[in-house]
């Protein structure tokens, strides 16, 4: 049971959990059906759709790295506080524009606003996770994370489906509302993991400094190798929900069953799982979480329906447990302690670049392979065993 029940975590690492449980939430409510408007409502082509997300996220990618910047000279808190309040007023926004059917340019630009902030959140988030537990018990803590956000996961598709029958302006409405709780428990449960000694708010950085991380060449590589299971990974929000209501045949409320099955896995299992990965075995796990990715996708070109996809999503949600939680560790085990947030939102530019790419190429697959799922989801195998494959070459020039 030990394995099963997180404990010996601080407060501040139990209120980020919380926290993230409640913007999971409202994420999980209303991401997975935003290509299904863009798409069903609008009339705009998977490609186009896919784009817009793409721009919006690139946007998002590229900022992480200066939201990594920014964590290590004002503080992490202050970076994650202002994240999520700004969030909770793009999404109130978003959702009165799409009651008010406006013009697809506006969505995309707020789209873009959001993806801006949320970049600002994460390596702030990740850096204040490193700050607060030492490396032996780093991908549990991470773990832990990821068992909150998947609780909300969980718990959040179904709402979505019942609200997207509603009018899908009430989904960003309740995500607006989530973004607000958030903001509120970061800022009365948590304290700043930085020292006023070793932040370096007079500190201003060039561009040239901010991505100095490159001549890291370890560090590198590995984002790199991250960089390419991220867009596979990425496949399970979009192609994937729009492959499984529009070409399987799927319900909306289906489709949020799925999602929720996916988050319940994570919650039940994610800690068991990272607590049977050990610092030396990391590189291991992420081989062996990559080709459970890539045969999880292959089986999704023959589903036929239902049931067949929940195998497909239990497969893929079983690499998720190993991939993500270990990525983020070891990331933080590479980078540089003096600055921390600095590397860890670069290898966040990664796995934001990653996702940004996902839905462009998930989009051009899904209209370039109209008919012939197989060889679409194979495509995304083999993304996946690309992977695997650097990730064992990385860690054979590591023991090197």
């Amino acid at each position: 049971m030990k394995y099963l029940i997180p404990k010996g975590y601080s407060r501040d690492i139990w209120t980020v959990f919380f926290c993230r449980i409640t913007t999971a939430v409202g994420f999980s409510v209303s991401m997975p059906y935003l290509n299904l408007y863009l798409h069903n409502e609008l009339g705009i082509s998977m490609t186009v759709s896919g784009a817009i997300l793409t721009s919006a996220s690139i946007v998002g990618a590229v900022l992480a790295v200066y939201g990594g910047e920014l964590s290590d000279r004002m503080g992490r808190k202050w970076v994650m506080v202002r994240a999520l309040f700004w969030r909770f007023l793009i999404f109130i926004l978003m959702g009165y524009i799409i009651s008010k059917k406006a013009d697809v340019y506006i969505i995309t630009g707020l789209l873009i606003l959001n993806s801006a902030f949320g970049s600002f959140f994460m390596p702030a988030s990740i850096s204040y996770i490193a700050d607060l537990t030492a490396e032996d018990k780093r991908t549990s803590a991470y773990g832990l994370l990821r068992i909150g956000g998947n609780l909300g996961w969980a718990l959040g598709p179904a709402i979505g489906g019942l609200l997207a029958t509603i009018g899908y302006s009430y989904l960003f409405y309740f995500t607006g509302g989530c973004m607000f709780i958030a903001t509120i428990i970061l800022l009365k449960f948590s304290k700043e993991s930085l020292t006023d000694s070793v932040l370096l708010r007079d500190k201003k950085s060039s561009l040239k400094e901010m991505f100095s991380v490159t001549k890291d060449t370890r560090f590198l590589i590995f984002t790199i190798i991250c960089l390419v299971i991220f867009i596979a990974w990425g496949q399970l929000i979009f192609p994937f929900s729009v492959f499984a209501v529009n070409r399987v045949g799927i319900t909306k409320a289906q489709l949020g069953v799925l999602f929720s099955i996916n988050g319940f896995m994570v919650v039940l299992f994610q800690y068991f799982i990272t607590n049977l990965i050990s610092v030396k075995k990391q590189l291991i796990a992420l081989v062996i979480g990559s080709l459970i990715y890539a045969f999880g996708y292959f089986t999704v070109g023959f589903a036929n329906g239902f049931v067949f996809l929940i195998g497909s999503v239990v497969i893929i949600t079983m690499a998720e447990m190993i991939v993500s939680p270990t990525t983020m560790s070891y990331a933080s085990i590479l980078a540089n302690p003096h600055h921390k947030g600095r590397y860890l939102g670069f290898f966040n530019l990664s796995h934001s670049l990653g996702w940004s790419l996902a839905p462009l190429i998930g989009g051009i697959l899904l209209d370039i392979f109209a008919g012939r799922s197989s060889f679409m989801w194979g495509t995304i195998c083999a993304f996946a065993c690309v992977a695997a494959l650097g990730f064992s070459v990385f860690k054979s020039k590591t023991k090197s």
